[in-house]
C-alpha cells in the first residue's frame, strides 16, 4: 500500500523498477558477501525487461528482412548511395568542365598552351629555366621522365608535387594545371640553351 506521503514520482520509480524497499532488504538478501559487500536478489526492472523481450522481437523480423528475405543492408546501401553521389560528382565535373588527374586530356590549342607558358614562366621557370632546360628541377625537354610522361602523370606531379622537392601547386587550379602540364609536354624535343643531364627513364608512349 502506498504511503501517504509519496510522491507521484517516487511511485512511478517504484513502478519502474521494482526495487525492494530498504527496509525490507533483508527478505532478499543473499546468503554470501564478498569483503562484506552484500548482494540483493531484486527482480529485473520491469523497463529492462521490456526492452530485452522487444528487441528479440526485433530480431526475429530484422532476421526475416534481411537474412531470408535478401533485402539490402545498410552496407549495401551505404555502397549504393557512395556510387550515386560519385556519379554525380563526375557529372558535375563534365558540366562544368572539371578535370582532375583521371579526367584530364592534353590540350594542343594555340591559347590554351600560350596560357600554359605563361603559368610556366612564372611559377615553373625558377627551378626547371624557362627553356625547359633544367637546373634545380630535372630537364623538360628529352625523353626521359622520373613520374611518367603522360598527361595524367604530369597533371598528378604538378597537382600534388614529389618527394624529391617538387612542390604541389594546388593553389594554381585544376584547369591551370592542364594548360601548363601541356605545355611542359609540348617542351618535349626542344632544343634548350643549356641542358640538364638526363633523369628518370624513356618515355615509353605505347
Amino acid at each position: 500500500m502506498a504511503k501517504k506521503n509519496e510522491s507521484a514520482f517516487d511511485r512511478l520509480l517504484k513502478k519502474l523498477t521494482k526495487a525492494t524497499p530498504i527496509e525490507q532488504e533483508s527478505s532478499v538478501k543473499l546468503d554470501h558477501n564478498f569483503d562484506g559487500i552484500e548482494e540483493l536478489n531484486n527482480p529485473l526492472p520491469p523497463w529492462w525487461t521490456a526492452g530485452f523481450v522487444i528487441t528479440v522481437i526485433f530480431s526475429v523480423f530484422y532476421i526475416f528482412y534481411y537474412m531470408v528475405q535478401g533485402k539490402d543492408s545498410q552496407y549495401d546501401e551505404y555502397n549504393r548511395e557512395m556510387a550515386k553521389a560519385k556519379a554525380q560528382v563526375e557529372a558535375y565535373k563534365k558540366a562544368h568542365n572539371i578535370v582532375d588527374e583521371n579526367t584530364v586530356t592534353l590540350l594542343t590549342d594555340k591559347k590554351a598552351l600560350e596560357e600554359g607558358k605563361e603559368i610556366y614562366l612564372k611559377n615553373c621557370a625558377a627551378c626547371h629555366v624557362a627553356d625547359g632546360g633544367g637546373l634545380v628541377g630535372p630537364n623538360l625537354t628529352d625523353d626521359a621522365w622520373i613520374y611518367g610522361c603522360d598527361i595524367k602523370d604530369v597533371f598528378k606531379v604538378i597537382t600534388n608535387g614529389t618527394s624529391k622537392g617538387m612542390p604541389q601547386w594546388k593553389a594554381l587550379g585544376a584547369a591551370n594545371i592542364q594548360k601548363v602540364a601541356s605545355y611542359v609536354l609540348s617542351l618535349q624535343g626542344t632544343k634548350p640553351a643549356k641542358p640538364k643531364a638526363s633523369e628518370g627513364q624513356p618515355c615509353n608512349k605505347g
